[in-house]
């Protein structure tokens, strides 16, 4: 499913390249804030989100503003996450809040829900199959959980913070100035995405010697396939029946229709077609200016006593 995505979006980014210039920029003028469904809209989230951390508008992150800025993302994770407000997340908390996602996120429910049932079956061997994915959670928990205590406190995640921005600018912060440019980050993220190819041929390449074979490629292939399939596999019976292939293109379908945000009536691009005033489509707010003080009458001068 993540693959007819990806196909999807790379189809939507060929068709506007190979529109005409007119109307390409008419399609940017459109463009107004919603889903990022382009290129364009992946840098212009990448230029908010740096600029937003620049907060000295220096055209450069230092370790303070990306620390300032990590803690304000993941500090409302955590503040979401602890419920009783007591500055602890407890495991029920961390579970409560884990559910909370997966209610909001239909397709990653369906996952964790065959992940689970995996899990349970009979005969399955602890460490392996939908385990590892249970292991490694337990794992980035224990990396946050310093003192081990099964909760997470807000100085710890602080201390996650900072290690991980610390650990950003060892390898990003090329010239080592303590600032880190768009220039290096795009660099990072070239490196990133080269380390990460690289450590799925090494995956695939089971038998270490440098090549894939078909039959490692293949396996390499069918392995998300087959967690697809699974996915799919409502009933666990290794076979898909027209209505699970039907519930999961539902499922595709509503998520493609959630990324869709509706133009609003009153927008720019509508109000500019229609020629209507923003007050004719929909009641404009009186922001009154504050108040301003009454004025002191002026009082006549007295003459001094004689």
């Amino acid at each position: 499913m993540k693959m007819l995505w990806k196909v999807g979006s790379g189809a939507l980014v060929l068709g506007l390249s190979f529109l005409p210039a007119s109307t390409r920029a008419q399609e940017v003028q459109r463009d107004l804030p919603g889903p990022i469904d382009s290129l364009q809209d992946l840098e212009d989230t990448g230029r908010m989100i740096f600029k937003m951390a620049d907060t000295n508008n220096d055209s450069q992150v230092s370790q303070k503003e990306a620390t300032d800025a990590l803690n304000g993302i993941v500090g409302g994770f955590f503040f979401r996450a602890d419920a009783n407000g007591d500055g602890t997340v407890s495991r029920e908390e961390l579970q409560a809040a884990r559910q909370d996602v997966l209610n909001q996120k239909p397709m990653l429910r369906m996952l964790a829900s065959q992940m689970r049932a995996e899990r349970n079956a009979p005969g399955t061997r602890p460490a392996t199959g939908a385990n590892t994915a249970q292991n490694a959670a337990r794992g980035a928990l224990s990396l946050i959980d310093s003192n081990s205590d099964g909760n997470v406190q807000a100085n710890e995640v602080r201390q996650m913070v900072q290690t991980s921005v610390q650990s950003l600018f060892a390898a990003a912060d090329t010239n080592r100035d303590g600032q880190l440019t768009t220039t290096e980050i795009n660099s990072a993220i070239v490196g990133a995405a080269k380390a990460a190819a690289q450590a799925a041929f090494q995956k695939a390449d089971t038998d270490g010697n440098g090549q894939l074979s078909q039959a490692e490629f293949n396996k390499a292939i069918e392995e998300p396939a087959d967690v697809a399939f699974k996915a799919m596999d409502a009933n666990h019976d290794g076979q898909l029946s027209q209505q699970e292939a039907q519930a999961a293109r539902r499922l595709v379908m509503s998520q493609v229709r959630r990324l869709n945000v509706p133009e609003a009536p009153n927008s720019p691009s509508n109000l500019i077609n229609s020629g209507a005033r923003p007050a004719e489509v929909a009641p404009v707010p009186n922001f009154a200016a504050p108040s301003q003080p009454a004025p002191v009458p002026a009082t006549a001068p007295v003459a001094p006593p004689r």
